[in-house]
């Protein structure tokens, strides 16, 4: 009897099962989700780094949407000492990772393009859909994101070009004749008359006006100089028609040009210091020798430093 009666309930079983299997008509359907993400979204990501230490930085993510979906590039800034944040992402650093958006009404879906398990992100929409924020899933100390879309720039409509008013061509008057007398035969003179620099060859050395030394590469004034110096300024002060060649040297070490650029600063610093103790500066020149015309052809430090000076040259007006 148990078995007659099982072997009847086979076919309503088979019915059921037919009927519960059979989808719905919409379910493969999938709603527009009318959610528009386009566009720079820029805010901060908050986390931790080493020994758990509290970090916050900038976060920017360019996006395209297409649909229900969207894709584009993830810059999180400073995550290279942030242990909560995803291994893939550190790695990345600033040159970011590509991305995949899932869209749906309030809510967007970030994942890692090669795999969501790299690094997936579940993100709230603002009801104005400017802002959006969440956590990165599966992260601890727990990873989160605040972003705010950037204002997209609206393309101004051209504007119609103002009509131009129709040109008319003046008519020239009459111009009156003027006989031309050749002008007399004169020698041009100019107005100004540019200024010659000094030539170096009228200046002299000086026997009150001795030699400076500077330390190795430098073009300070060391306070032996600044005693010397201050002598000078008063020897010039009491010549007032005279002027003075400043002339930047240093030793044979280095190259050429760098030795030129030395002497200069040598002999401007010179200059810059005399001229603080009231000697015009129109009575100073400068010229560098860098290691041309050193005082001591020996290879030892004391012929280096008798050539690391600066020397005087003077003449009268």
């Amino acid at each position: 009897m148990r078995a007659l009666l099982l072997i009847s309930m086979f076919p309503l079983l088979a019915a059921c099962s037919t009927m519960s299997a059979a989808p719905s008509p919409s379910a493969s359907v999938t709603q527009p989700s009318g959610v528009d993400i386009a566009g720079r979204w820029r805010g901060h990501w908050t986390g931790t780094g080493i020994f758990q230490s509290y970090r916050e930085d900038d976060v920017t993510i360019d996006l395209v949407q297409a649909g229900n979906a969207g894709y584009g590039q993830l810059v999180l800034q400073g995550t290279g000492a942030a242990e909560s944040v995803p291994v893939a992402i550190r790695l990345n650093g600033q040159l970011g990772t590509r991305v995949v958006a899932q869209i749906s009404p309030g809510t967007i879906t970030l994942r890692h393009q090669l795999d969501g398990r790299l690094f997936t992100a579940d993100l709230k929409l603002s009801e104005g859909g400017e802002r959006m924020f969440g956590f990165v899933r599966e992260s601890y100390p727990r990873v989160g994101l605040v972003l705010t879309r950037e204002p997209r720039k609206a393309v101004p409509e051209p504007s119609a070009p103002a009509p131009q008013a129709a040109k008319t061509t003046p008519i020239p008057e009459p111009q009156p004749q003027v006989a031309m007398v050749p002008a007399p035969d004169l020698e041009r003179k100019d107005t100004e008359v540019p200024t010659e620099r000094p030539k170096q060859q009228e200046f002299v050395a000086v026997q009150e006006l001795t030699a400076i030394h500077f330390e190795f590469d430098k073009s300070e004034l060391r306070p032996d100089a600044l005693d010397t110096l201050s002598t000078h300024a008063g020897w010039l002060k009491e010549h007032a028609d005279t002027a003075i060649l400043i002339e930047g040297h240093c030793d044979e070490r280095g190259t050429s040009e760098y030795n030129v650029a030395l002497g200069e600063r040598r002999a401007n610093a010179v200059r810059g210091y005399l001229s603080q103790q009231g000697i015009a500066s129109e009575r100073l020149a400068t010229i560098s020798y860098g290691k041309e015309r050193p005082a001591c052809a020996a290879d030892t430090a004391p012929c280096h430093e008798m050539n690391r000076r600066s020397e005087f040259r003077a003449k009268s007006h």
